[in-house]
């Protein structure tokens, strides 16, 4: 039996189409551009930091900052989820295309684990959004008392059963991501 987790706060970010695009595409595309991770707006920069344990002064003065997170429902498996700065005020969760060399995407946000995938040679945002989730993609990391991450995702729509009192409820919100405290 799976031993429960003790979670303190979770930090989530829906995933837009767009960006599901730009991290399941090829990473080299003709003309260049496109972003290769997953953005977090200024809006969520402060909570960020907050639920990292860093100031903004300590996180700028280093190239990244990176948490070990163990996958939800497998914490056997883990991997490094990395945090850079982005122009702007914003940040970005770094290196998150899948065909990328390198690849740091996390082994929760992947096809193994059931994380949507758009086949190989998706060529524009259009043709992605046909493997994009409908009701939506979110990305998560639970934090929990002892000090430890786990990440995971949804998708889809709310489940009709969930009560407004149910701590993952603000987590199929229309809000661009944000932080629950259960």
């Amino acid at each position: 039996m799976a031993r429960k987790l003790k979670i303190k706060r979770i930090w989530w970010r829906s995933v837009q189409p767009g960006e599901f695009y730009n991290i399941e595409r090829h990473h080299r595309i003709s003309g260049g551009g496109g972003s290769l991770y997953i953005e977090i707006p200024n809006s969520m920069v402060h909570a960020t930091l907050d639920f990292l344990h860093l100031t903004e002064t300590a996180f700028n003065s280093l190239p990244s900052f990176q948490i070990q997170a163990s996958v939800v429902g497998d914490h056997q498996i883990s991997g490094t989820i990395e945090f850079r700065s982005k122009a702007g005020g914003r940040m970005r969760i770094a290196n998150q295309n899948r065909q990328q060399p390198n690849t740091q995407r996390h082994p929760a946000w992947t096809s193994m684990r059931n994380f949507p995938r758009a086949p190989d040679d998706v060529a524009n945002k259009e043709e992605a959004f046909a493997y994009f989730p409908d009701g939506g993609l979110r990305i998560y990391i639970a934090n929990t008392f002892d000090g430890k991450y786990y990440a995971g995702f949804t998708t889809g729509h709310r489940p009709s059963n969930m009560k407004d009192n149910d701590p993952m409820f603000e987590l199929y919100s229309n809000k661009v991501g944000g932080i629950i405290n259960p």
